[in-house]
């Protein structure tokens, strides 16, 4: 095609040049030089002389001249459109070139993210944590490394054969839902489970297996894959992973190579687990045996020596427990521990430890395998720690039911103090073992502390406790009233009600002594009821009989406080008594606000918005946040007593209580000045201008049957 082109170009430039550009020049010749030979010639004459013989050396050399340029020029355009053909050519194969290469770096990504994935895995699989914490790590890599919008992993409970949820990354990280324990067969995950075989699609929408297609649609959800993780034939879990874009088969490859390091790492753990658990717990009730709980001792003791912290050990022997094996059995005398293991643990805080100290492995429990040694931690005194015996005790009291028979049991505890006891790990276990004979030598049912006087103290405030818990059932608690004292009017305007207790053999105990103990075994709550219920309907039977409405104050304990139904047990006080709620006055401490501030305010708040008053207590006592006590809403302040007994002798709780006054009167609050004694005290008050008294110098408190004479008076104030 190409010569035959150039050739055809060749004749027809030649031709044009001999026929058509040669007599062009002529004419134009002719034009151009009219005096030269051609002016001899007409126009028409010269055009024709152009093709005459002797002018056929100047026509050839046209036509060649003219050829050879038809030929140039088409030269030059087959070689454009070679040069085009050519570099679309290139384009193609450079497009074609950079396709292949990102495919190739695509690849080379997913194949590094493979190797990664895998190198992570591995790497994970053989650290030194626990199997919950190792496969969170596996599940982050895969979310990480795989584009997963989110992986899981379940581990299989054998004994309930059932799967568990023990990782959880990417957009769900919770372990808590619908998913957290799946039955072999259910659902997707139980099905892969049950048939221990992959399960690829990506195609959910749609998906009959995919029970929540309404969460797919809405989170865009595209692909899922789930598999076994089997060691031999053994499932020791499940694997899955959903994304919002489509597989691909290396993904699915890379996923498919990973779970069978999973499911080994999951087999690997679960047996150094067991190990452990052998080497360091007890077989029969799955509690800490005596060589694991010696290393926790020991650790007890550094801390405590560094941070000059105390605690309590018991020892716990069952009493006769020899008598359940020889008569139901060993099988009803396991089952029994346990039971007792469980109760015990019931009775403790999370902060304490307790272990069996069983036969095989305690030389102090040859006598039999039915003791126990606890940690009470941070129990700074022999009255806590009989206070939490106690309650063990109680919680072993209770019937067990035991191959289909009642059986009562009692223990017999010993109690050692650290360091009061001994400063270290030998001298505490001789002493409290020690101790704990000595409460089976004294009676079984029975506990001993090592030191004889606090044994005393011990049993005289357990016999103060059971005598608080009567008196709260037969309601032997009376209110006794304080006026407080306008100190310019001189009137009585309010009271104070005081919790008394007469006890059993007619004397009072005070207050002083068994609100403490209230406020550690809880019994303060309904102790606190009683005065709010009490004093409300007091106060208004007073004002029903004619004397002046005035307020009456309520003390509030922290347990109280922190209650969440302390504001609704307020308002029904105050709708059971009929009383006003702005004749009930609240007096809160600082630190029962401090415990949680941003609490306090709420329910304060919502107590003053129907009228309560409320008073801040003992101020100065305790610490308390100036950026709080401003969101307060607060009626009055009460400066403690701390500060009053010395104010007209000491310079600075003279300084200090002219400032509480100041600052109590710029943000709006009166103030009460409690424990007032004397002259003197009430001089420096009322010359700094206090606003109201409660104290001696006026009167104690007294029953109810007297306040209203009291309250009618007007004090003789110096």
């Amino acid at each position: 095609m190409k010569p035959k082109s150039l050739l055809a170009f060749l004749l027809i430039g030649a031709f044009l040049g001999y026929f058509v550009f040669h007599p062009i020049s002529m004419a134009l010749g002719h034009l151009m030089h009219r005096e030269n030979v051609y002016a001899e010639h007409s126009l028409p004459a010269v055009l024709a002389q152009s093709f005459s013989l002797h002018m056929l050396p100047w026509g050839f050399s046209f036509a060649v001249v003219f050829g050879l340029m038809g030929y140039m020029l088409q030269r030059i355009r087959l070689n454009e459109d070679l040069l085009r053909q050519a570099n679309m050519d290139l384009d193609s194969k450079v497009e074609e070139r950079t396709a292949e290469l990102s495919m190739a770096n695509q690849k080379l990504s997913e194949q590094t993210s493979q190797a990664l994935l895998g190198y992570e895995i591995g790497k994970v699989l053989v650290r030194d944590i626990d199997l919950q914490s190792l496969l969170q790590l596996c599940t982050e890599s895969i979310v990480r490394n795989l584009d997963a919008a989110f992986a899981r992993i379940w581990a299989m409970d054998e004994k309930k054969n059932r799967l568990e949820l023990m990782a959880s990354a990417g957009m769900y990280t919770h372990l808590d839902g619908n998913h957290r324990y799946i039955p072999i067969g259910s659902l997707k995950v139980g099905m892969i489970a049950k048939e221990k075989k992959p399960y690829l699609t990506n195609e959910v929408l749609g998906d009959p297996l995919i029970s929540d297609q309404e969460w797919v649609r809405r989170e865009g959800m595209a692909a899922f894959a789930g598999h076994p993780l089997v060691i031999g034939d053994k499932l020791v879990g499940v694997m899955a992973m959903f994304a919002k874009q489509p597989l691909q088969d290396i993904t699915l490859k890379a996923l498919a190579s990973i779970s069978d390091e999973i499911a080994l790492g999951i087999e690997r753990k679960r047996s150094e687990e067991q190990i452990h658990f052998l080497a360091y717990y007890d077989r029969l009730t799955g509690l800490p045996n005596w060589h694991y709980f010696k290393k926790i001792l020991e650790k007890a003791v550094v801390f405590a020596a560094r941070y000059q912290q105390t605690f309590a050990l018991c020892h716990i022997d069952i009493d006769d427990f020899g008598r359940i094996n020889n008569t139901l059995g060993h099988k009803a005398g396991d089952e029994c521990l346990k039971i007792v293991s469980s109760r015990l643990s019931n009775a403790l805080r999370n902060s304490d430890d307790l272990a069996r100290m069983s036969a095989e492995v305690s030389p102090l429990a040859r006598r039999g395998n039915d003791e126990f040694i606890i940690l009470l931690q941070a129990v700074d005194s022999a009255e806590k720690a009989a206070h939490a015996v106690d309650r063990i005790r109680r919680e072993l009291s209770s019937p067990y039911q035991l191959d289909g028979h009642e059986v009562f049991l009692s223990a017999s505890i010993g109690l050692v103090l650290y360091p009061d006891d001994g400063d270290d790990v030998d001298d505490l276990l001789k002493n409290v073992e020690t101790a704990m004979i000595s409460a089976k030598k004294g009676g079984k049912n029975n506990f001993r502390f090592y030191s004889k006087q606090m044994n005393e103290a011990a049993l005289e405030m357990l016999d103060l406790e059971a005598k608080l818990r009567k008196a709260i059932e037969e309601r032997a608690f009376l209110l006794y009233y304080q006026p407080k004292v306008d100190i310019t009017t001189r009137k009585t305007v309010g009271m104070e009600a005081l919790l008394r207790w007469k006890g059993p053999d007619g004397g009072f105990i005070s207050p002083a002594k068994f609100i403490p103990l209230a406020e550690a075994n809880g019994l303060i709550v309904p102790i606190d009821n009683f005065v709010l219920k009490a004093a409300c309907l007091q106060n208004k039977k007073w004002q029903e009989s004619g004397l002046e409405k005035m307020s009456v104050g309520v003390n509030v304990s922290g347990l109280q406080f922190g209650r969440t139904d302390f504001v609704q047990n307020v308002l029904t006080a105050l709708d059971n008594s009929g009383l006003e709620p702005r004749y009930l006055e609240l007096e809160v401490t600082e630190t029962t606000i401090m415990i949680d501030p941003e609490r306090a305010v709420r329910n304060l708040n919502e107590l003053k918005e129907i009228g309560v008053q409320v008073s801040l207590d003992d101020f100065g006592t305790g610490y308390s946040s100036l950026n709080y006590l401003k969101q307060l809403p607060l009626d009055s302040m009460k400066i403690d007593i701390s500060f009053i007994r010395k104010v007209a002798a000491d310079p600075k709780d003279a300084a200090i209580v002219k400032t509480i006054i100041a600052m109590a009167h710029n943000l709006n609050l009166r103030v009460v000045a409690e424990g007032v004694e004397d002259e003197q005290q009430l001089e420096f008050l009322k010359g700094h201008d206090c606003d109201l008294i409660q104290g001696y110098l006026f009167s104690p408190a007294v029953p109810a049957v007297e306040f209203p004479e009291l309250a009618q008076g007007i004090w003789q104030l110096a």
